[in-house]
């Protein structure tokens, strides 16, 4: 199966999913604002019903089961296809390739892969190698550039590596944290 095209809002949702079959309203409350997940990227409750449903759409999970909620209807107890499962495992290990995408994409993929109770080191690694080419091409602008604006606006973009490095730094790479599961 091709990794599927999905934003990061659907790709949280799907991997929160193949930790183990789940509704949505759990899901929710890992992703609200100041929670598990919602502290690095906040996912709302009707985005994650929303990629629930582009997901079952797209074939990645299907519902298992339903469960009495506390109040209110019956909860739909979602789980990931094999192939689904397989996928979230490729796609946490890929590094990000833009530079924007530290903060949110990649900060997301740490943390659930803390949630696994796995080593980040691989995924660190990569990462690693994807700055040094990213400030490679950076310099390669600054010292081409023709204005003193342009110049000022990469070697800003290359402080913005040096501090993506720095958060990598900060990382454990040692030993994995135990998993928060909610």
């Amino acid at each position: 199966m091709n990794a599927p095209d999905l934003p990061l809002a659907e790709w949280i949702v799907l991997a929160l999913v193949a930790e183990r079959p789940s509704h949505g309203f759990a899901i929710s409350t890992l992703t609200a604002e100041g929670a598990d997940i919602g502290e690095f990227w906040y996912v709302s409750r009707p985005m994650v019903y929303r990629s629930l449903t582009r997901l079952v759409e797209r074939g990645l999970i299907t519902a298992v089961g339903a469960e009495e909620g506390n109040r209110g209807p019956q909860r739909m107890i979602y789980a990931a296809t094999q192939s689904a499962e397989a996928t979230v495992g490729t796609w946490l290990d890929e590094p990000v390739s833009e530079l924007f995408d530290v903060r949110a994409e990649l900060t997301c993929k740490l943390l659930l892969i803390q949630r696994r109770d796995a080593s980040p080191a691989r995924l660190v690694e990569r990462q690693r190698l994807v700055l040094d080419e990213i400030e490679e091409s950076l310099r390669a602008k600054e010292h081409a550039a023709g204005d003193h604006i342009a110049r000022a606006s990469y070697a800003l973009r290359q402080e913005h590596v040096r501090a993506a490095r720095g958060f990598l730094d900060a990382v454990d790479v040692e030993s994995p944290r135990p998993a928060v599961k909610g």
